[in-house]
């Protein structure tokens, strides 16, 4: 897709308001990173990435867009690089607090099995984020209250307010369509349900 096109796609996906600078801030970059990698986004000019390595582990990486120009962004055992620039592990990302990175042990409930998939429209439609642990606030991630439908691997908690607050409920499977349930739009938190 030529630069011209894709920048004309940007400007006709704004929301009202919306500046080309806010969706390119949001919007993670195309790459062979992607193909091992999910739940990219880009906070601050810095694009986030939960990355398989050589042992079939997912690492939280982080690298710096600006540094990368026209290179393309990859995933080295784990890491995001471009060209010769390395981007760097993260032990916390925007978004989960505490020090944990989504996948380790120890995530509300996380058992290696877990993944959702959280999308903005109905239908499985929109821009959308995988997750593999728990988020205990959307808010950095672009996602807050703005999904309408999750495919779901594994059982879910998804909640109104942030921190696991408000209205809660359980998601075992797929959301096609959040439209009449209360959550449309609404959902801040997601973690993992918890076994007891």
């Amino acid at each position: 897709m030529s630069i011209l096109l894709g920048a004309a796609l940007a400007a006709a996906m704004l929301a009202p308001g919306q500046t080309p600078s806010d969706v390119q801030q949001r919007v993670a970059p195309r790459g062979s990173y992607a193909q091992s990698c999910s739940g990219a986004y880009v906070n601050q000019g810095r694009l986030y990435a939960d990355c398989r390595d050589r042992r079939g582990q997912m690492r939280g990486t982080s690298i710096e867009l600006n540094r990368c120009s026209s290179a393309e962004i990859a995933n080295i055992d784990g890491l995001l690089v471009c060209g010769s620039q390395r981007g760097s592990y993260e032990d916390s990302r925007p978004g989960y607090p505490g020090g944990d990175r989504p996948g380790r042990p120890g995530d509300g409930g996380w058992n290696g099995r877990n993944a959702i998939t959280v999308y903005e429209d109905s239908d499985y439609r929109g821009r959308s984020m995988v997750f593999n642990g728990e988020v205990a606030n959307l808010e950095r991630t672009g996602m807050n209250d703005r999904i309408s439908s999750i495919r779901a691997r594994g059982r879910w908690e998804v909640c109104t307010d942030a921190y696991f607050r408000g209205s809660c409920r359980v998601i075992d499977g797929d959301e096609r369509n959040f439209g009449s349930s209360g959550f449309n739009d609404r959902i801040s938190s997601l973690r993992p349900a918890r076994r007891w």
